[in-house]
């Protein structure tokens, strides 16, 4: 987050006005909107509801402003803006925390090496500040870097943001012990069967994120829809979505692909290995109902893709298509005969052998970790992004 952000932030919470937030810091409106956004963004939380009267305070708006307020504060004092001007030359936070671990453990070289950049990268942000605050924080030397006058009043003052931005981020962080924290919170899509490669995949993944890890976590089967809607409200840190989200809102990383099949087709009616001919495939729609999954499932967006290349858009018109959430009931009925789907290949392997087809590469299964933007979010599932990572190297 960058100092001007906060500080403007803060004024349109304090205020309660864009408008006159943009007045008091001289800033233009359309900024300081998006710098409330970008907080909000960060905190996965919605901090006021935008009206025609201004801006109406949530709970957590509510919540954050004292804390906001004391970080505005002293943003304006490190970087020596007076009144409710904003800095010319905004400094991020992550840049003051750098610069002040680096500070600390008198070496750059030690700090880089901890917090996970390049040394020089390191060497470019300390000299970053030091020509924003227009003061030397610390000499070099052979020993390393020991910190000036003006740089050990730094390193308490970027102390005291460290410490506000924490609590504004994880408020029950800065007040309780560590087992007492929010548990880390996961939704998945359900799995098709219990052998299937999702099952798999996360039975590794709790193992090392209790036996490496000592996490404190919830993973809950549900819905996209419920998936989409628990990580908006903050339910969830991150989830596991079998479809990829053109929503600027929401990060994702393409974790596998999967190839799926058209399952239930009447024994001998196609080839191995050879696709079905489309006017057997509208011959059949129009006699064994369809049953997908709901809309925003990736197997459903697979399905239909697929039907509309395959026979053109006007399928729909002639298909009978049933809704059906839960993919081990779409399993069972198309066991009984008379349905046909499209279902995970593993599935159609095992349970529908001789009775599928396989559709085109084009049409893969996409498995997505999928998160909001903001702090948490990205540091929980970078971590099981790296976990995931090394238990298939293993």
């Amino acid at each position: 987050m960058r100092s001007s952000s906060l500080i403007l932030a803060e004024a349109a919470l304090r205020l309660g006005s864009i408008r006159l937030a943009a007045r008091e810091t001289r800033a233009p409106p359309s900024t300081v909107s998006l710098a409330l956004a970008r907080l909000e963004q960060e905190l996965a939380v919605a901090l006021a509801r935008r009206n025609t009267d201004g801006l109406a305070l949530t709970l957590e708006g509510r919540r954050a402003l004292p804390g906001l307020a004391g970080l505005a504060a002293g943003l304006r004092a490190l970087q020596g803006c007076p009144g409710a001007a904003v800095p010319e030359r905004p400094l991020t936070l992550e840049t003051l925390f750098r610069v002040v671990e680096a500070l600390r453990q008198g070496s750059i070289r030690t700090a880089a090496r901890q917090i996970g950049i390049g040394q020089p990268q390191l060497s470019r942000q300390l000299a970053l500040v030091e020509s924003v605050l227009g003061q030397r924080l610390a000499e070099r030397g052979d020993a390393g870097l020991v910190a000036t006058a003006a740089g050990q009043a730094f390193e308490a003052q970027v102390a005291a943001l460290e410490t506000g931005w924490q609590a504004l981020r994880d408020p029950g962080q800065a007040v309780a012990p560590a087992p007492q924290r929010r548990p880390i919170s996961i939704g998945t899509v359900i799995p098709a069967t219990p052998e299937g490669e999702l099952a798999r995949m996360l039975g590794g993944l709790i193992r090392r994120l209790t036996l490496r890890h000592g996490l404190s976590f919830t993973l809950v089967s549900t819905l996209a829809e419920d998936l989409l809607s628990g990580l908006d409200s903050g339910r969830f840190d991150c989830i596991f979505l079998d479809a990829r989200l053109r929503d600027r809102y929401y990060s994702q990383i393409e974790l596998r692909r999967s190839p799926v099949a058209l399952c239930g087709l009447p024994a001998g009616l196609v080839r191995a290995g050879a696709m079905i001919e489309p006017v057997v495939l509208r011959k059949l729609l129009a006699t064994h109902p369809l049953v997908l999954q709901s809309r925003r499932s990736g197997l459903r967006q697979r399905a239909e893709a697929f039907l509309d290349a395959h026979l053109g858009p006007d399928w729909r018109g002639a298909a009978r298509v049933l809704d059906i959430d839960a993919l081990p009931i779409i399993v069972n009925v198309l066991a009984q005969g008379g349905y046909v789907s499209v279902l995970p290949e593993h599935v159609a392997r095992t349970t529908f052998a001789g009775r599928h087809v396989l559709l085109p590469d084009a049409h893969d299964q996409r498995l997505m970790l999928t998160w909001r933007h903001s702090g948490r979010s990205r540091r929980i599932a970078e971590m099981i992004a790296a976990e995931l990572a090394e238990g298939q190297r293993d």
